[in-house]
């Protein structure tokens, strides 16, 4: 396994376009799990080559969709893939210590977060209780969109800026080759569509 220090942002981009090609065609994942493997990481550390952040819904599993084994991506999970505190700074310590070049904020069709978002906005229900902050946040996103495909792309395309903002992040991807990209999962088809 090559160490992340070795791979650009933009061969990580290839490997992660080349796998999700794979997964499109696969009936199951061939990555790494094995015994062999664990001992090594164990033994070695984790030297991820790419961070993906992703929703948490279950159809939306990036070590299955880029067919990675352990210790291959730096995977972060919340619903919505929304980027708050904790998100930003794993995406942070994914870059700055273990020397990932490329973040990847993984959206999807079908996201059950933007659905209850503009449903929200259709009805004019204002959420409450513990959805209230995972829905502000998709709506700070979508603005006035209202196409289901087109609100998940402007609430990946948000994830990404707000990750660029970080001052701490922007200086890595002016200094160390970083890249942070947006991407689509078409839950219907399983292909990843990256929007560079």
């Amino acid at each position: 396994m090559e160490r992340a220090m070795a791979m650009s942002a933009q061969e990580a981009l290839e490997r992660l376009k080349s796998r999700n090609a794979e997964y499109v065609n696969a009936s199951a994942n061939t990555g790494d799990i094995s015994q062999e493997r664990i001992k090594q990481l164990s033994e070695e550390g984790q030297a991820p080559y790419a961070c993906i952040v992703s929703c948490a819904d279950s159809r939306v599993v990036p070590e299955h969709i880029f067919m990675t084994g352990l210790g291959e991506l730096f995977t972060i999970r919340v619903a919505g893939n929304l980027i708050g505190d904790m998100e930003l700074g794993s995406c942070l310590y994914a870059a700055e210590h273990l020397g990932v070049k490329l973040i990847v904020l993984l959206g999807h069709t079908q996201c059950g977060a933007v659905a209850s978002a503009l449903e929200a906005l259709a009805t004019g229900t204002k959420p409450e209780g513990a959805m209230e902050p995972l829905l502000a946040g998709v709506f700070a996103s979508i603005g006035g969109e209202r196409d289901p495909r087109a609100a998940s792309i402007a609430n990946a395309r948000r994830g990404v800026s707000m990750i660029l903002g970080n001052g701490e992040i922007a200086h890595l991807v002016q200094s160390e080759g970083l890249k942070v990209v947006p991407a689509l999962y078409h839950t219907e088809t399983g292909v990843v569509e990256f929007m560079e």
